[in-house]
């Protein structure tokens, strides 16, 4: 960790260069190749969760001596329900990686023509470099100068991209009208981003580990309100770009392409080179905190709790740098077989966000909830949402067809209280260090 020391434009960049990554980005474009501006609706999902987290939540969750998010399941409830969160989250960490990856892979395949699974080998490579070399502050610093090369590249290319597909006019009379409009995402999916959204933002170690790094509360909840009101003009910016790669270059086979074809062919040489910053540096920012974060889980919940003993300081480092390598390999297969990355964000989600939304929320304000209905919930959540997103989510009818995180996150509350109130009340400490 940073030791407590992030003040506010350190922890406010930092954690809007992590959240603007391969989803926000090349999933966006590409999603918007589709179905034209309504794809905005990804990026401004994410809005309202930031903002709430922001006001009710950051100050919160900041407890002294924590550095794992996962750490709280134990405090909270017990050891078995840490363990379980952590392995879950190391799952749902090496799909979000993926997408990163692919990020990369994809510029490097669709500017330089690299082959494939050679890009994604290099792209590996390169984040896995720079990630073992310091930690948290170094990760922080990086990702600062990151989120100015992604926003300057951002806002280049957006007027490059309307002014080479011959301004809204032109696009209007290529494009079908309804790529102008923000009705093609309906509610209910809506309704289930910004859920995902909220239980990924505050669930998630990459994103804690900057409250939990931040010097008081006030800067932890500066970094997600900032990231929130950033989102609402950098989200209509990608979509801006995605309508003008549909208006350019229709007809791709795949769309994840798009972004790396409009820098190639319409950008102009002295102005690709910042735009393909632009792009690594999404992929970067992100990928090297998700990574810094799997390794700590790994470190802090698994391997340390395992040894039973204090741990060597060389020791823990080395079995960073494994744990490092061996996510970013399992990572790198995924990507290699993956092509939607806001449906493999999404998927990811229910593995583990989803599942201890509640848990952690409730568990905060309520001292009636335990460790038995935690569990319960826990194991629930992540069954019934796999489940759903297989085999109900969209295909059956009715009730039982609605987005599988929504079904999985109201079966997994009612659940957790109701196997809570079925069974004893915990113990008064672990309750009494909430109200440090």
């Amino acid at each position: 960790m940073a030791g407590s020391r992030l003040g506010k434009i350190q922890a406010g960049f930092s954690m809007a260069a992590t959240e603007f990554g391969g989803s926000s980005l090349i999933g966006t474009m590409a999603f918007c190749y589709g179905v034209g501006l309504s794809g905005a609706w990804w990026s401004w999902s994410a809005v309202p969760a930031l903002v709430m987290l922001g006001v009710f939540f950051a100050g919160r969750i900041k407890l002294p001596g924590m550095v794992t998010i996962t750490e709280f399941f134990e405090r909270r409830y017990d050891k078995k329900t840490r363990t379980f969160s952590t392995i879950l989250h190391l799952i749902e960490t090496s799909l979000q990686i993926s997408t990163q990856f692919l990020v990369g892979a994809t510029a490097l395949h669709g500017i330089l023509g690299i082959p494939k699974i050679l890009s994604i080998i290099l792209t590996i490579v390169f984040v896995m470099l720079y990630t073992v070399g310091g930690g948290l502050i170094a990760v922080v610093n990086t990702d600062m100068l990151q989120f100015v090369v992604v926003v300057i590249s951002a806002l280049v290319a957006a007027p490059i991209a309307v002014y080479s597909a011959g301004g809204f006019s032109n696009m209007q009379s290529i494009l079908p009208p309804e790529f102008f409009t923000f009705n093609q995402v309906g509610l209910a999916t809506i309704v289930s981003w910004c859920l995902f959204s909220s239980f990924v933002y505050a669930t998630n170690q990459h994103y804690i580990q900057r409250l939990l790094a931040s010097k008081d509360k006030s800067t932890a909840r500066f970094s997600f309100i900032f990231t929130g009101v950033c989102y609402i003009f950098y989200g209509l910016l990608i979509a801006i770009i995605g309508v003008c790669i549909a208006a350019l270059i229709p007809g791709l086979s795949d769309a994840n392409m798009g972004y790396a074809m409009l820098i190639k062919n319409y950008m102009p040489a002295g102005i690709r080179g910042v735009i393909l910053g632009g792009l690594f540096a999404a992929s970067m920012s992100t990928a090297d905190s998700i990574l810094l974060s799997a390794s700590t889980l790994f470190v802090n919940d698994l391997y340390i709790p395992f040894k039973n003993k204090r741990v060597q300081k060389v020791n823990e480092l080395k079995v960073i740098k494994i744990t490092t390598v061996v996510v970013s390999v399992l990572a790198g297969i995924i990507s290699i077989f993956s092509e939607n990355i806001i449906s493999l964000m999404y998927l990811s989600g229910l593995f583990y966000s989803t599942a201890v939304f509640f848990p952690l929320i409730i568990g905060l304000y309520c001292k009636r909830i335990n460790a038995q209905g935690a569990f319960a919930a826990i194991a629930s959540t992540v069954a019934i949402g796999i489940f759903s997103e297989l085999f109900l989510a969209g295909k059956a009818p009715g009730i039982l067809g609605i987005p599988s995180n929504i079904m999985a996150c109201s079966c997994g509350f009612i659940i957790l209280v109701v196997v809570s109130l079925l069974t004893k009340a915990p113990d008064k400490e672990k309750t009494e260090f909430l109200e440090g």
